[in-house]
C-alpha cells in the first residue's frame, strides 16, 4: 500500500506575528476609525434604541475576527455567510429607517477595512 507523505515546512515565525498584528488592527483601530467616520450620523439616531449597551461594538468585534479568519483560510463565500447572517438577523431594523442606514454604513465599513487587512495580511505572509 502506498502511503502519500507530505513534506512538513518549518514554520515561519514572522508569519505568527503578522497574522497576530491583523487581529490586532482589526480590533480597536479598525472600531476606532468606524466609530469615527460614523460620527456624523449618530445624532441622528433614536436616543432609546433599546439595544444593549455596547452590543454594537462586541457584534462588530465578532464579525470582524470571524471574517479575518475566513479570509486568511482563503474561504471568501464564508465571509458572505457571516453578512448573510447578520442581515437576517437585523432585517427587522428595517423599519427604523435611519438605525438600519447606519448599522448598513458600519456593516460596510468594517468589511472593507477587514478585506483589506486580510488580503494585505495573506500577500505578507511567508510560504
Amino acid at each position: 500500500m502506498n502511503e502519500i507523505i507530505i513534506p512538513a515546512t518549518p514554520l515561519q515565525p514572522i508569519n505568527g506575528l503578522i497574522i497576530l498584528a491583523a487581529y490586532l488592527l482589526i480590533l480597536a483601530p479598525a472600531s476606532w476609525l468606524i466609530r469615527r467616520v460614523l460620527r456624523q450620523w449618530i445624532d441622528q439616531l433614536p436616543a432609546n434604541s433599546g439595544s444593549l449597551v455596547r452590543a454594537g461594538a462586541m457584534i462588530g468585534y465578532l464579525e470582524r475576527i470571524l471574517m479575518l479568519t475566513f479570509i486568511l483560510l482563503n474561504e471568501f463565500t464564508a465571509v458572505g455567510f457571516v453578512l448573510a447572517l447578520k442581515a437576517a438577523y437585523r432585517f427587522k431594523d428595517t423599519a427604523e429607517h435611519p438605525q438600519a442606514e447606519y448599522m448598513l454604513m458600519g456593516t460596510f465599513l468594517s468589511l472593507a477595512i477587514t478585506l483589506a487587512i486580510g488580503l494585505i495580511t495573506r500577500a505578507l505572509l511567508i510560504p
